[in-house]
């Protein structure tokens, strides 16, 4: 199943100022702890082999020098995601996003973060002092996709954002 996050980021970003509403997902620590959910979405589409209901929410986060987008995706039973590298993608998007002429990757890991396989990338910005970390987090039919920028230079604290990441009954501390 093919997703476009990197669009959906940059909608995310661009409709940036809104009121805080009612989401699944939330931080509960590290540096985004307790900021509102702006821009949350739902939706629920056909699944292309037409057996089901992908679902997906997302919101964006700011908080001090931190703005994030999350994704989280659902796919029905029995399915599991069999994309490889949103990675990439999330990269040119903050790109966009934050108008830098382009990224360069500073360090990534694979590891696992709540019983999730979570793949992350810190990437520098040029053009700009700010700096993001792009992660991907998978566990069967979870997907939760995401950025996390801080302005104003200094490497994002990738592994407390992802610690602190909460969504109902699916992931937390």
């Amino acid at each position: 199943m093919k997703r476009c996050a990197a669009g959906a980021l940059v909608l995310a970003v661009l409709s940036w100022p809104a009121l805080a509403e009612e989401s699944p997902i939330d931080f509960v620590s590290g540096p985004l702890a307790g900021a509102a959910a702006k821009n949350p979405k739902h939706t629920e589409e056909q699944a292309s082999e037409g057996s089901g209901t992908v679902r997906t929410d997302t919101a964006t986060f700011s908080a001090g020098e931190f703005l994030a987008y999350v994704d989280w995706s659902r796919l029905p039973g029995g399915y599991r995601w069999n994309d490889t590298d949103h990675l990439g993608s999330l990269a040119g998007a903050a790109q966009r996003w934050l108008k830098a002429t382009g990224f360069n990757v500073v360090r990534g890991d694979r590891t696992t973060v709540n019983n999730f396989l979570a793949q992350y990338r810190i990437i520098s910005l040029s053009g700009t002092s700010d700096s993001c970390a792009v992660f991907d987090l998978r566990r069967a039919n979870h997907m939760i996709l995401g950025a996390v920028c801080r302005s104003r230079g200094g490497e994002v604290p990738v592994m407390a954002v992802l610690q602190g990441l909460s969504i109902d009954n699916v992931i937390g501390p």
